[in-house]
């Protein structure tokens, strides 16, 4: 596996990100990109994962890309983000397209996937509309979709129907479960955002989805799942806070985690990801 440090001129602006080869990708390899949160990079990602996205990129010869957002941010869709990546107009929309015809033009990948986690998850959100057809399938840690014109993105009727997976803890601080006001504090807020529930069943309904089925994976989560050819699954972790589940320690001021299961492994499950040959 090799660790590719980048650079490219984006619209007028040098941008960084990660590349993870695995060191014999083959022909046509799946591309996946992964938006790190508010005040991270694509190295803080890494690690906050616990390296376990590397291990999936490299078990299943998988090209994997972490963007850096601008001033640890990501000009997402919500109305209300007061950041640098927002006040500079950055084009992230713009960035993300580069990076997906850049490894095709490298690597020859054809499948696109995108993972997000909090602002990168508002990030991905923002792709689905601003960007239709381009991701295969997508994958959001503890983001919901803004309430009201508090959803702002450039083109709001462009979301066509993708297979969506949803993370979000209960006792998520930033994030809230239930909706309500999203943001680090009462001075730096993001806006008020719908709740996971209700975020999920939207996009079931764009995706024209059958009607809901629980399950449960493991005895904190509880998965609801709506069927059809482009599935939307939300997985509710009780108790959980704004994480990404990966046997990592994390800071508590996030919320409590968990060990009980990888968020990877659902992932890689839901997208299809394919076991490296040898």
């Amino acid at each position: 596996m090799h660790v590719h440090r980048r650079t490219a001129d984006v619209d007028g602006r040098t941008r960084r990100f990660l590349v993870i080869a695995p060191d014999n990708p083959g022909p046509r390899p799946d591309l996946l990109l992964f938006f790190h949160g508010s005040l991270q990079s694509g190295n803080v990602m890494r690690r906050f994962t616990n390296g376990t996205f590397d291990e999936l990129a490299d078990a299943t010869n998988t090209i994997l890309v972490y963007p850096d957002g601008v001033d640890r941010h990501f000009n997402d869709c919500r109305s209300i983000l007061p950041v640098t990546a927002r006040a500079e107009n950055v084009d992230d929309v713009a960035f993300s397209t580069y990076l997906v015809s850049a490894m095709q033009r490298e690597f020859g990948t054809e499948r696109t996937f995108a993972c997000g986690y909090s602002n990168g998850g508002q990030m991905v959100l923002r792709l689905l509309f601003d960007a239709p057809f381009s991701l295969t399938r997508a994958c959001i840690f503890a983001s919901t979709l803004g309430e009201g014109d508090n959803h702002a993105p450039s083109n709001p009727d462009g979301y066509r129907p993708t297979p969506l997976l949803f993370f979000h803890g209960t006792a998520d601080p930033y994030a809230p479960y239930e909706g309500g006001v999203a943001g680090l504090d009462a001075e730096r807020t993001r806006g008020r955002v719908l709740s996971a529930p209700a975020t999920a069943e939207r996009f079931a309904l764009a995706n024209g989805c059958q009607r809901p089925s629980d399950y449960h994976p493991t005895p904190d989560v509880t998965a609801t799942e709506y069927a059809g050819d482009f599935p939307v699954e939300l997985w509710t972790m009780e108790g959980l806070g704004h994480v990404i589940p990966s046997n990592m320690k994390t800071d508590p001021r996030i919320g409590p985690n968990t060990d009980s299961f990888r968020a990877v492994d659902k992932v890689r499950e839901f997208f299809g990801l394919d076991t490296a040959q040898a």
